[in-house]
């Protein structure tokens, strides 16, 4: 399961630039977009869509986790790779069925 970068959302409309977007934050997204190329400056979707997260999440999270036991860390990523997933959005589909299961 891939998730908004722009806003978290399970929703995902389309990927780009490494993002992958909503419907509303990819017409958010290429609004910015285009500002910038209009002002001859570097577009990176992804810097944008993470930016916009941190700026719209209250309280964005950001946890350290240790002592994950290294053979299970591993097996996360190369899983997360043959699923062409992040490790983010594995560690927040884990949160999402967490939440549902109670």
């Amino acid at each position: 399961m891939r998730f908004c970068d722009g806003c978290g959302s399970p929703k995902t409309h389309i990927s780009m630039g490494g993002a992958t977007l909503c419907k509303t934050c990819d017409a958010d997204v290429q609004v910015e977009m285009a500002e910038l190329r209009k002002e001859g400056k570097p577009v990176n979707v992804l810097h944008i869509a993470r930016r916009r997260f941190r700026e719209q999440t209250p309280a964005p999270g950001t946890y350290l986790l240790r002592d994950i036991p290294p053979k299970l860390w591993s097996d996360v990523e190369h899983r997360a790779v043959d699923d062409q997933a992040s490790v983010r959005d594995v560690i927040l589909a884990s949160l999402f069925a967490y939440l549902k299961s109670s």
